[in-house]
């Protein structure tokens, strides 16, 4: 039987409906095909380019289904995503392959206990939705320095009227997570959510000389939301107006 435009898609279309439900929308040649949302035109991807413009080898912490994965490696040699659901890594890599995409890999690894010394050395570190879904984000972000020199991290904090609670020495409060069958919670039933301030501590004592607020989010629907920029090495202070608003 000779393949046809027709039939290729309905091929793609039961390769993603056999994966199904799904969460970001992909664009395999010239169709869409998975969830609703689409990663295209992710201000947090411009944001990681500007502020680790060198970046060629990076480290994704929490790829989900690769959508970002996939941005970040249209413009460097090597990404590295780790995520921890292995239905979520059978998505990512049959997108992967639809794609052609040869410069990024997907570990499976849970952050919340994961030893990052054995994946190398890279440029940058890429930290999207995640750090806020895990129950002592302090034994994460300890190891970050080590794997790399940048990072840029999204995230949901407490704000100070719910902080009601201490943990290793860091302000916040606790969250409900929304268990194991939910593809974008932890995997652990509560999480904490640092203040901002204790976040920003939390980054500095763990190796960042530098450490910049680089979006701040006061009226996200879910939450306060914040990105930040961390280097290892002493950065110049950042213009506020380079970033503008998220989209």
């Amino acid at each position: 039987m000779t393949s046809t435009p027709q039939n290729r898609e309905a091929d793609i279309a039961a390769q993603f409906a056999e994966l199904a439900p799904w969460v970001f929308q992909f664009r395999i040649r010239r169709a869409d095909y998975g969830g609703a949302i689409s990663a295209h035109g992710d201000v947090r991807i411009e944001w990681f380019r500007r502020f680790a413009p060198e970046a060629r080898r990076i480290l994704e912490l929490g790829s989900l289904e690769g959508a970002h994965t996939f941005m970040l490696a249209a413009q460097a040699t090597r990404v590295v995503g780790i995520e921890a659901r292995e239905r979520n890594l059978r998505k990512a890599e049959l997108v992967k392959r639809l794609l052609g995409v040869r410069n990024a890999e997907f570990l499976q690894g849970n952050l919340e206990t994961i030893d990052l010394a054995g994946l190398g050395h890279f440029d940058a570190v890429f930290c999207s939705g995640l750090l806020y879904h895990l129950p002592e984000p302090w034994t994460l972000v300890d190891q970050l320095p080590s794997a790399a020199p940048k990072l840029l991290v999204w995230t949901h904090y407490a704000d100070e009227l719910s902080a009601d609670a201490v943990q290793h020495g860091f302000r916040g409060r606790v969250h409900a997570e929304g268990g194991l069958d939910e593809p974008l919670s932890g995997m652990s039933p509560t999480a904490f959510w640092p203040t901002l301030g204790s976040l920003i501590q939390l980054f500095t004592s763990s190796g960042y000389k530098s450490v910049h607020i680089l979006h701040n989010d006061m009226s996200h629907p879910n939450g306060p939301a914040v990105t930040l920029g961390a280097s290892t090495h002493e950065m110049p202070t950042l213009r506020q107006s380079r970033w503008g608003k998220m989209r």
